[in-house]
């Protein structure tokens, strides 16, 4: 149904006179899951790990994970033999998270409608670390004239000028979300979204892959694809669609730090936002080994707490999420302290640095770096004055790394 391509932005062999689409409708998107050794770019991964995102939610709520074996409404391509990483993820080339295609006979053949939020690798096969995500909309028709065409489709309308004779003589393809492998946010500026859903779809799915069935959905009511041009004007409204829903909590973390005083009194700062629009009965926690698990405040759509260590301080935390009907989600989240840089300037006149800097935890060390004299790095006390370097140049920037897991990166203020 749905191809491997190597193509990639556009291809077309017309013009296209204009184009009406529907605003994009993809809201947010959840965190890929970490692999458990920390190296996602070597075996052996963990069970489950794929590293592409672990949902996709539109404005309607409808919230779609990646569909492979042996999910029942999956249709990726093969596992490649010989590719240890295709082995551990399902599948070769591709995998959907949603997809809907349309057919219906023309004059000189056939028309071919289909629409996708897809899985795939930058390099073709599956490899780690190549991952991509991307929304398409695939139009192909025959013709037996020439001339103006015109498609609606449930995102939009297009118009396509000149065209000629011929199989396949309108082949455009639009995939949005190209972008450097592990930015997945591309694909939310498609035309994808809302999410197409099969009348009658399976529960838990918006489509068992399978059926030819009426759907609904679309942000401009045209739940059909309609072909009209010279010697033609066809509608279908029967599509093949495919969904697994995500059946957790959708959430991500958005800050993970913790403050620690030179007593070892140590506290977590925990800050969640969850997709809209908000899913009542949503509740956020912290799991913290050997304490009590602590429920976080929440305020919009975001979530927050200060929850004190009343057990012996580790940075490796759980936070869950929890939604009448769903199983819950479990995130795993290293805390690590929140550096602060108080003083970053640079005298031309002397040709030194002066930085002062401060973490949240009292027990970190921390190193500066950035500037030509710099090497690996030079020791700046934590909270402690300031610390003048020599460097011949200004730096663009200036690097403080602390022991405790926290980085940051800033310009310095250049001074006569």
């Amino acid at each position: 149904m749905l191809k491997k391509s190597k193509i990639f932005l556009l291809a077309a062999v017309l013009i296209l006179a204009f184009s009406q689409v529907a605003f994009p409708a993809l809201t947010a998107l959840g965190p890929v899951i970490p692999d458990a050794d920390g190296n996602p770019l070597t075996p052996p991964w963990s069970a489950g790990f794929n590293g592409f995102p672990s949902w996709y939610r539109d404005s309607l709520g409808q919230t779609v994970t990646l569909s492979v074996p042996p999910a029942a409404v999956s249709i990726p391509d093969p596992t490649i033999p010989g590719n240890a990483f295709s082995q551990q993820i399902g599948f070769g080339s591709e995998a959907m998270y949603w997809h809907s295609t349309a057919t219906v006979a023309v004059p000189g053949g056939q028309a071919l409608l289909v629409l996708a939020l897809e899985a795939a690798f930058g390099g073709g096969d599956a490899a780690p670390g190549d991952q991509i995500v991307f929304a398409r909309v695939r139009i192909r028709i025959d013709t037996a004239q020439a001339g103006t065409y015109t498609v609606t489709y449930p995102y939009g309308t297009k118009t396509y000028n000149n065209v000629p004779v011929g199989t396949r003589a309108i082949n455009d393809t639009v995939d949005v979300g190209l972008g450097a492998p592990g930015d997945f946010t591309g694909a939310l500026s498609g035309e994808i979204g809302p999410f197409l859903k099969q009348v009658g779809a399976p529960a838990g799915t918006l489509g068992d892959a399978t059926t030819l069935a009426q759907v609904t959905g679309s942000p401009t009511t045209n739940n059909f694809f309609r072909v009209v041009g010279p010697g033609v004007n066809v509608t279908q409204n029967l599509f093949v669609t495919g969904a697994q829903l995500f059946r957790g909590t959708p959430f991500n973390i958005t800050r993970a730090t913790f403050s620690r005083d030179g007593g070892g009194n140590a506290a977590a700062e925990i800050f969640a936002t969850v997709p809209a629009p908000f899913t009542a009965g949503t509740i956020i926690r912290a799991v913290i080994p050997g304490q009590d698990i602590v429920s976080l405040t929440r305020s919009g759509l975001q979530f927050f707490g200060r929850v004190p260590f009343t057990a012996a301080f580790t940075p490796n935390i759980t936070v869950r999420g929890i939604t009448n009907g769903n199983n819950r989600t479990n995130l795993p989240a290293t805390l690590v302290d929140l550096v602060t840089v108080t003083t970053a300037t640079y005298a031309v006149g002397t040709s030194t640095l002066s930085l002062a800097a401060v973490s949240s935890d009292a027990q970190a060390t921390l190193t500066a770096s950035g500037w030509v004299g710099a090497g690996a790095g030079q020791a700046l006390p934590n909270g402690v004055g300031v610390t003048t370097f020599s460097a011949p140049i200004a730096p663009d920037t200036v690097r403080v790394v602390s022991s405790s897991g926290g980085v940051i990166t800033i310009k310095p203020i250049i001074l006569p």
